[in-house]
């Protein structure tokens, strides 16, 4: 999975993929990471690290100065990048997780690659333990704006963490789906007939006029980014997720793409006690 030889255990690193950068800061290997990709918010302590990419492309320049020892990014989203990156440093790309244990996995190895074993496995039985069921529909289907139209299915991330909670996923829908127009959305949910619908909008505010599409279904509005990561963030936003459907509400607040956290504020306490 590594592209090019480690020599040693990695001191400088770049992050290119956000849900690693969150996992590597509360590892406490922040003061490692020298670069990161755009999207890379969380903890906050995150934001002040030169941004040198996002998921298309990266400044080779300002990576060759950074000097890594280590960089990190998310496959295939980033396929493209990995033989210019190659030639600066080894390359560890992550793909894209097929489930919770999956993604924990990396966790648990990215640990390993900074010699930092014990404590990755303590953060990793946090998470676990952090994922309890806290609700009980079945019929879920997750949407996400992104210009387009993203629809996880059953055997992905997405769909493990909903049904770790008790937010059961739609059965028998077998591949991702990228849909760029609402009449093929519209097809689709008719043809899964979910009972609930987790619609992650392209902002962070809540916007009914995007529900048009659901009829007379049962919509949970969720700000940008609150599913489309794995980070160490994705099972305290369930919560909140959970809380909101069993109040029957139809927006979800104080997720962590919203208020984004520091690692001194109370919602990572889970995480540090």
């Amino acid at each position: 999975m590594i592209d090019g030889e480690l020599m040693g255990v990695p001191r400088r690193v770049i992050s290119l993929n956000p849900s690693v950068t969150e996992f590597l800061f509360l590892l406490g290997a922040g003061d490692r990471v020298v670069g990161v990709d755009v999207w890379s918010y969380r903890p906050r302590e995150a934001m002040r690290v030169m941004r040198i990419g996002s998921f298309t492309s990266a400044n080779i320049d300002l990576i060759k100065n950074l000097n890594p020892d280590l960089i990190i990014l998310s496959y295939p989203v980033q396929r493209q990048l990995v033989n210019q990156l190659r030639a600066l440093a080894p390359v560890l790309a992550i793909p894209t997780p097929v489930n919770l244990n999956t993604a924990l996995g990396f966790f648990e190895m990215i640990g390993g690659l900074l010699d930092m074993d014990e404590e990755a496995l303590r953060l990793v039985g946090i998470y676990r333990d952090l994922m309890r069921r806290e609700a009980n529909v079945d019929g879920v289907l997750a949407v996400f704006s992104l210009g387009d139209y993203v629809v996880p299915c059953e055997a992905s991330y997405v769909a493990s963490a909903l049904n770790r909670v008790g937010l059961n996923y739609v059965k028998g829908f077998k591949c991702v789906m990228v849909l760029t127009n609402k009449d093929g959305l519209i097809n689709l949910i008719n043809q899964l007939n979910p009972n609930l619908i987790i619609y992650e909008g392209k902002t962070k505010t809540y916007r009914p006029q995007e529900l048009d599409f659901a009829a007379n279904r049962r919509v949970l509005f969720v700000p940008n980014d609150t599913l489309a990561h794995f980070g160490p963030s994705l099972p305290l936003d369930l919560r909140l997720v959970s809380e909101a459907v069993n109040n029957g509400r139809s927006f979800v607040e104080g997720t962590s793409s919203v208020n984004r956290p520091s690692l001194s504020d109370e919602w990572y306490k889970p995480y540090v006690t």
